[in-house]
């Protein structure tokens, strides 16, 4: 019998987001795992842009890579697999809920862009993820692939959850990712399990936009200091990220 993926959030997960660093312990547990012979996934809400700039993608030999919350799917070599894009109506829907509200919206389309200013929930979440903030742009039609809406930390997003299409997942800092309904990082997941003829997987994780892959998951293990919806419906909950989790995790369900 094959051994499940493991599949590894970025933010809070792998990266802490004080000094965004992999800790020695959490690269170590990746090594043995490789060792182990486990294949290995990055499975984030950044797009491909966003988490090559982290350079987390050449830290290890990953075996695929889901970003957008599952909108594009990588194989081993960073090759595209899939990708998934909004319908035009949800993109100006949801621009006009957030005009509406005074928010500010970062369309993740090539090139990336921002709909206005950067306001104090922007650049919040800019020094929450270490991320760079794209140039303001206009949306004229152009694919994209996942959106962020910035309001204040702990808002529930209850406006844009009306919008036909869309998914919200308010995230652990003043945003929330939004995503394309019915495409999440368990489905994501799925389409690198069948390339490697693998039917369960592992996964790890600390937020919101962890909680499709955690139902999914035939293990699911939330960070100790992760968002308490999520520890709830986790089948373990590890240390913090900044107490070892991962390898704790690993060394708890004898992984490494």
């Amino acid at each position: 019998m094959k051994k499940p993926i493991l599949c590894f959030d970025v933010d809070g997960t792998l990266r802490d987001n004080v000094n965004h660093q992999v800790s020695a312990s959490t690269k170590k547990a990746l090594q043995l795992l490789k060792k182990n012979g486990y294949k290995l996934l990055i499975t984030s809400g950044r797009g491909v842009d966003s988490l090559r700039r982290t350079g987390l993608m050449d830290m290890e030999e990953w075996d695929g890579f889901v970003c957008n919350n599952g909108q594009t799917v990588l194989n081993k070599n960073q090759d595209i697999l899939y990708q998934s894009f909004f319908q035009d109506q949800t993109v100006k829907d949801t621009l006009k809920v957030a005009k509406e509200l005074g928010y500010a919206v970062v369309l993740k389309s090539d090139p990336r862009i921002i709909t206005q200013e950067s306001d104090e929930y922007v650049l919040e979440s800019q020094r929450f993820f270490k991320s760079v903030i794209p140039e303001i742009g206009t949306y004229h039609g152009q694919d994209v692939s996942a959106m962020i809406v910035y309001g204040p930390k702990h808002y529930d997003y209850a406006p844009f959850f009306k919008i036909k299409g869309l998914k919200v997942l308010p995230g652990e800092s003043t945003y929330a990712d939004l995503t394309i309904e019915g495409v999440t990082k368990a489905t994501g997941i799925q389409k690198l399990m069948s390339l490697y003829d693998i039917d369960e997987y592992i996964a790890f994780g600390d937020s919101l936009n962890d909680m499709d892959m955690f139902k999914e998951a035939s293990l699911s293990i939330a960070m100790g200091q992760g968002n308490e919806q999520l520890k709830a419906i986790a089948s373990y909950v590890t240390s913090s990220i900044d107490e070892d989790g991962i390898y704790q995790a690993c060394v708890h369900f004898h992984l490494i």
